[in-house]
Parts: structure tokens; C-alpha cells; sequence
């Protein structure tokens, strides 16, 4: 899907190139995947929110690895597209949890007051964007041209808000931007080779 650009596009590559140190970050963090996308591999790939898209990103423009700060969190966002368009949840199951150890070295982190007090836009418009009905009348969302612009200034990752979880965060990892030195990893990866096998 072709989007037209954001109109403030470049205002937001400005701020991002002057916010491109970002921070190092390890910790670990959640994810909570479908069974057809459950191998460690595909979980910290971010080709499948290249296809699909996301708040933070448009389809086919970035590998993004979404993942939450919470495992509650990401039960949440796990379920966000299907109460966004009234579906059962029970036909999207069953779904598998994982945990992902993340060490990076230009993370920025958009939760920080500081940082969110000077964004081009602020994170409750950002928040209240419908991102899906914005890319249906082909426009880029605001949110989708933040994280293409952070993506360019060279930032590994981004931390932001969970909308379905006000009390939540979640960390956006861009694989393709990461060094030697970062580490991007299933944990108890070799639990996820025995699902769907007999004991």
C-alpha cells in the first residue's frame, strides 16, 4: 500500500536527527504471537509488521519488532486489532507468550517527559490518531511518519505509550538498525520447537 507522506515529515526527521543518541537499553521484555508466526526467528524478524503495518510504522517501509514492557501489556496489544474491528477474540487463539532479552545502544525513549515535551506532536494526539481509518483514505498517520523519521535518523528502537494499556509501554525495535554489540533474543527459545509435538 502506497501512503502519501506526512505533510510534517521532515519537520519530524529534523527532531529525530537531534535526538539520534537515543540511550542503551537491556532488559527484558513480551510478546505475544499467533501460532503461524511462534519460530524465535520469525518472533524477532519484524517481517511481520513489515507486511501488516502498525501505529508506528507503514506496510512494506521497515522490519519493526513490537514488543511490550509488561507481559499484561502485551496481552493487551495482542488483542487490540480485533476489538478495533468487533471480532471474537476466541478465533484469533490460540496465542503464545514469549519473553525477548533486548540490548541496545540508541534507544530513545518517548515515554521520558523530557523527550515528549518537545515532540513535533504530542503524545495524546498521537494516541487519539485512528491510524488504520488515516491509512485508508491513503494518508501516512502522524505516528507511522515518526517512526519512519526515528527509523532514518538511525535510532535502534523507540519506547512509547500502549494505547490499549494506559498504564503501559511498549518498546519498537528496528532489527536492521542494530550493531554487534546488540542483542535481540528469544529466551527459552528451545520451549518454542515443542509446541504442536507430542511428549
Amino acid at each position: 500500500m502506497k501512503l502519501k507522506p506526512h505533510p510534517r515529515y521532515n519537520i519530524f526527521k529534523t527532531w529525530f536527527d537531534n535526538h539520534a543518541d537515543g540511550v542503551a537499553l537491556g532488559e527484558e521484555v513480551y510478546r505475544v504471537a499467533g501460532p503461524r508466526h511462534t519460530t524465535a526467528a520469525e518472533i524477532v524478524s519484524g517481517t511481520g509488521a513489515f507486511f501488516a503495518g502498525g501505529r508506528w510504522n507503514a506496510p512494506q517501509s521497515m522490519n519493526v519488532v513490537y514488543l511490550s514492557r509488561a507481559p499484561e501489556t502485551a496481552v493487551h496489544e495482542s488483542n487490540e486489532h480485533r476489538r478495533y474491528y468487533r471480532l471474537p477474540l476466541w478465533e484469533a487463539m490460540p496465542k503464545v507468550m514469549v519473553a525477548v532479552r533486548v540490548d541496545t545502544e540508541h534507544v530513545l525513549d518517548l515515554t521520558d517527559p523530557v523527550n515528549s515535551a518537545s515532540l513535533p506532536e504530542t503524545m495524546p494526539n498521537l494516541m487519539a490518531e485512528d491510524w488504520r481509518a488515516v491509512m485508508g483514505r491513503g494518508d501516512e498517520p502522524t505516528a507511522q511518519a515518526m517512526g519512519r523519521a526515528a527509523f532514518e535518523a538511525g535510532l535502534q528502537g523507540l519506547v512509547v505509550p500502549s494505547k490499549p494499556d494506559p498504564n503501559g509501554a511498549n518498546l519498537l525495535i528496528f532489527p536492521d538498525r542494530l550493531g554487534a554489540n546488540c542483542r535481540l533474543e528469544v529466551l527459552n527459545a528451545g520451549e518454542l520447537e515443542k509446541l504442536g509435538r507430542p511428549s
